[in-house]
């Protein structure tokens, strides 16, 4: 597993930079998999990108890692798949000073409600699966862009997970409950996604070392 290289990004809890560290949960895991299989790498090896370029990276690159990834029908061809690690919620988000409800998204789309996306996320996968209209969605370099647009009323919602996108509100000084998921786009899971070129037997051994230390794990 030496000749892999694993990439990240911004996804709190799961994967975020603290006191100029790597950490979270799936960091915690993946380390634990470098122990298990004795391969001599750690967090600090792990790569930090945008979303967007290590999507990329990890579509076009063999023996490349990008983590943590949601798992969807659409994207279940381009990876090979390691976890799951845990689930996720992504949502559309309001702001609570501009409540709204929607009983679908054709009613979000007949109102040109606006979104915040970031380009590859899953929340613009989704949103762009469902039919919604590319003019009405708009672009964020990260996650705290796009939190930033939805505070400024510059969009009327922000496609996110609801956990991550609550942590990043809080980490930038705003309460957790300023933001009112309306919609749920996806419920899924959490993988290591591994390019479709890199050697199975690299992600059987993966695999089997992320189920030895979960199964290790105490359980709550």
């Amino acid at each position: 597993m030496a000749t892999l290289t694993f990439i990240t990004e911004e996804y709190p809890p799961y994967n975020y930079i603290d006191e100029q560290q790597l950490t979270g949960v799936s960091i915690d895991l993946l380390e634990a998999i470098f122990a298990t299989t004795k391969t001599p790498l750690s967090r600090h090896d792990v790569r930090y990108y945008p979303w967007v370029r290590g999507y990329e990276l990890a579509l076009s690159q063999p023996n490349t890692v990008l983590f943590s990834t949601t798992r969807t029908p659409a994207r279940e061809s381009s990876f090979h798949w390691v976890g799951p690690i845990a689930q996720d919620r992504v949502v559309l988000l309001a702001h609570r000073d501009a409540p709204m409800v929607i009983a679908s998204l054709p009613e979000a789309i007949d109102r040109s409600l606006t979104v915040a996306v970031i380009r590859e996320d899953i929340g613009a996968q989704a949103l762009l699966e469902a039919g919604y209209p590319e003019r009405l969605l708009i672009p964020a370099i990260d996650n705290r862009s796009a939190l930033n647009m939805l505070n400024r009323g510059r969009v009327d919602l922000w496609a996110y997970s609801e956990d991550v996108a609550g942590w990043i509100a809080e980490s930038e000084g705003y309460p957790k409950s300023s933001l009112i998921p309306i919609h749920t786009l996806s419920e899924s899971s959490l993988y290591f996604a591994i390019n479709q070129a890199t050697d199975q037997r690299l992600v059987t051994l993966m695999q089997q070392a992320l189920d030895r230390v979960l199964a290790e794990r105490p359980r709550r």
